[in-house]
């Protein structure tokens, strides 16, 4: 009867032990827990980077893990976080930029480290409801032989106004904000007079071109040839007997207003840089010189020396048109410089 009353002692003082051990294990884990960590990893998305410098608002996406707690901060004061400056798990940062009044800027937002940066326009500036642009004219002329005209604009600082042609034979530039000049081309006139209009701010400018006119003029050296040539040849058998070539208008209109003024601008280099300028009311200019200018470059083979002229010839309504030796159809005008006697 020993035995059996030691094996329930035993028996016992094994479950007590076990009690006491199994008393002291750890408690279940909870059902969840969140990172605090701030250096957890989040994705930024998608957002407009490049902004108006009107004032304006947008969200920047943010993906992170569960646990993953985040914090935004932006880096200047025009870029203001107003919804979203901490979070936990996926989300978004609301974000409003205030209007720029100077030049262009950036600024950047930042979350855990990621940084996205976003740059920010020029000032736009809204014309008001009032806005009123005056022009110096709305009816003005273009000269007949092409040119440009320009009107002046007067308009508010923040008053936008744009510029258009309404005809062919017209180009118009110029469009700004507030104060400034609209630049009216017209093409040379071909034809009878013609009208045309363009539009500026809104409003619409008539432009009138008279008859055309047209400016020409060819070179004669009748010592040499009946009819026009390229090459004034300034040559004699003797030093004392000078050489006259002469220019020649054969300029025209094609209304009633006659030419009544050219003015010749004439340049070449013989023995010294020659420059030749006058206005009058005949339509030729002579040239005159004497063979064998010494250190004047002549040659018994007759030195080339190139001649440059320009003619503008204006009618009795002030239009005006332009000619240039070796430009537009005029040749290339030359001066051959021989020693006396060759």
């Amino acid at each position: 009867m020993r035995l059996p009353r030691l094996l329930l002692v035993s028996a016992v003082a094994a479950a007590v032990t076990c009690a006491a051990a199994c008393s002291k294990s750890d408690p279940a884990p909870s059902s969840s827990s969140t990172s605090t960590t701030s250096s957890c990893a989040v994705t930024l998305g998608a957002t407009t980077t490049s902004v108006s410098g009107a004032a304006s608002t947008g969200t920047l996406p943010v993906t992170a893990a569960s646990t993953c707690a985040w914090t935004a901060a932006s880096s200047a004061s025009f870029l203001t976080i107003t919804s979203g400056a901490t979070g936990t798990g996926n989300g978004s940062v609301a974000y409003s930029f205030a209007a720029n009044t100077g030049a262009a800027r950036s600024a950047s937002i930042t979350v855990n480290g990621s940084t996205v940066v976003f740059t920010q326009g020029v000032p736009v500036l809204i014309a008001p409801t009032s806005c009123v642009v005056l022009l110096s004219t709305t009816n003005t002329k273009a000269n007949s032989g092409g040119g440009s005209t320009n009107i002046t604009v007067t308009a508010p600082d923040n008053c936008q106004w744009t510029t258009t042609s309404n005809a062919s034979f017209l180009t118009v530039t110029g469009a700004t904000t507030g104060s400034g000049t609209a630049v009216v081309t017209a093409t040379q006139n071909g034809g009878s007079s013609r009208s045309g209009t363009i539009t500026i701010g809104g409003q619409t400018v008539t432009i009138t071109q008279d008859p055309g006119i047209f400016a020409s003029f060819d070179l004669l050296d009748p010592s040499q040839t009946a009819g026009p040539t390229t090459v004034c040849q300034i040559r004699s058998q003797t030093s004392n007997t000078p050489t006259t070539c002469t220019l020649r208008s054969t300029s025209f209109t094609q209304g009633p207003a006659a030419i009544v003024s050219y003015r010749w601008v004439v340049g070449y280099t013989y023995a010294e840089i020659k420059s030749i300028q006058v206005t009058n009311t005949t339509p030729t200019l002579s040239i005159t010189e004497t063979c064998g200018l010494a250190n004047g470059g002549a040659s018994d083979d007759g030195a080339l020396q190139p001649m440059d002229v320009q003619l503008v010839v204006t009618d009795a309504l002030g239009n005006s048109a332009t000619a240039n030796s070796g430009a537009k159809g005029q040749p290339a005008l030359f001066l051959q410089l021989f020693n006396c006697g060759k």
